[in-house]
């Protein structure tokens, strides 16, 4: 049996000095035409996964890049003058501070304040005896990629239409119709961004242990045969299931099902899954919090699906009648099909009143508090105080545990 992972953000490897004009040229020049993870200008902004389409040099020193950042646009120069770091497959190729080409201080501020955090949530997970994932080099990434390129080889083996699309952050695998699935992978990579911009996760840096591996079945008996012969058996009624292993990859596998949105909505719901164990520690969220967050980032990223609406209302409905959010709603392994509208619907009050807080929240959780502890460092609020706040919102006379 194959077992995936959780993680959090694996931290780029950075070059142990220097790295030279020439052999700068030469990454570059081999880098023309792919995708690279981020170029960092002056100021803090990051284009990322930008094209490379051309480097320019003048007297053996490379002076700008051109670079594709849309499609429908033509290249735009940048001066490596307004360039702060150059990330290229998991590398930092080009850095100007203190490890990289030329000390401009001023280009990363940003950097400077974003390690400032990292070493006060390290030490906050020492405290609380957390382990946070460990480092991962860019040779460290290319070998994870590899184990799930073998994976997907067993798969095509057994079931030989899948067919693979490989992008900047997902490996995905499918026989469903190319014409179903064309806005899929675009849909992760909104999922994969909007969630990085809710966590603080500066663009560009990697998130998956390698990649995160999706394969997606059209038939709902290949996605259950799968299960049987690698993950487990899937039971009866799942759509689609994100597999975690200790050492931090991640996959997911789902089957297509008869609704376009439905399915669109499932696989950013359990992709998510994977990135929010991926992020800082592997301790777990509450079920309900991960639970919430999945419903809550597939909803923003596959509006037209009205699922998360429908549950929702269903769950006020229940709330209004029984006055609480149901037994064990905050204990649970996993909580009741009935529970994930109250679920999402309390995500989205927390986000909506302050997504800071709500990020503070959810990081004290990764970094081993309680969630108790959490909530109220972060909303100065305790559970009982929360259903309160969010019995207000919803116009409701009282809410209990």
């Amino acid at each position: 049996m194959l077992l995936v992972a959780g993680t959090a953000v694996a931290v780029v490897a950075r070059a142990d000095r220097p790295v030279a004009s020439d052999g700068l040229f030469q990454r570059l020049q081999r880098s023309v035409g792919r995708q690279l993870d981020a170029v960092e200008l002056t100021g803090g902004r990051r284009l990322v996964r930008p094209v490379l389409d051309g480097v320019t040099r003048q007297r053996g020193e490379v002076t700008a890049l051109r670079l594709l950042t849309d499609p429908a646009a033509p290249p735009r120069t940048v001066q490596l003058s307004g360039v702060t770091r150059i990330v290229i497959d998991r590398e930092v190729v080009y850095d100007t501070g203190p490890t990289g080409d030329v000390l401009r201080p001023g280009g990363a501020r940003g950097r400077d304040a974003g390690g400032k955090e990292a070493a006060a949530s390290a030490a906050r997970m020492r405290a609380n005896g957390i382990e946070p994932w460990p480092a991962k080099t860019a040779a460290d990434h290319a070998a994870e990629v590899q184990k799930l390129e073998q994976l997907v080889a067993l798969v095509q083996r057994d079931f030989p239409g899948m067919r693979v699309e490989t992008t900047h952050e997902f490996i995905f695998a499918t026989d469903i119709p190319a014409g179903e699935v064309a806005g899929v992978v675009a849909s992760l990579d909104r999922m994969h961004d909007l969630l990085c911009d809710l966590y603080d996760i500066p663009a560009g840096e990697p998130v998956w242990l390698g990649k995160c591996l999706v394969i997606a079945f059209q038939r709902e008996e290949d996605f259950h045969a799968f299960g049987r012969r690698v993950t487990g058996e899937i039971p009866a009624g799942v759509h689609g299931a994100c597999h975690q292993s200790p050492d931090g990859r991640v996959f997911v596998t789902c089957h297509k099902g008869p609704d376009q949105l439905v399915f669109e909505h499932m696989i950013v719901h359990e992709t998510s899954h994977g990135f929010s164990h991926r992020w800082l520690s592997p301790v777990k969220l509450p079920n309900w919090l991960n639970e919430g967050i999945a419903e809550w980032i597939a909803c923003q990223v596959v509006p037209a699906c009205r699922q998360v609406a429908a549950k929702e209302a269903k769950a006020r409905a229940l709330m209004a009648t029984t006055g609480t959010v149901g037994k064990d709603f905050f204990t649970a392994a996993n909580i009741a099909g009935d529970q994930y509208g109250i679920a999402s619907g309390l995500v989205r009050f927390m986000a909506g009143r302050d997504r800071r807080r709500f990020k503070r929240f959810v990081r004290g959780i990764k970094e081993g508090a309680t969630v108790e502890d959490s909530l109220s460092t972060s909303f100065n609020l305790s559970l009982d105080g929360l259903l309160t706040a969010y019995a207000g919102a919803l116009a409701l006379p009282a809410l209990s545990r």
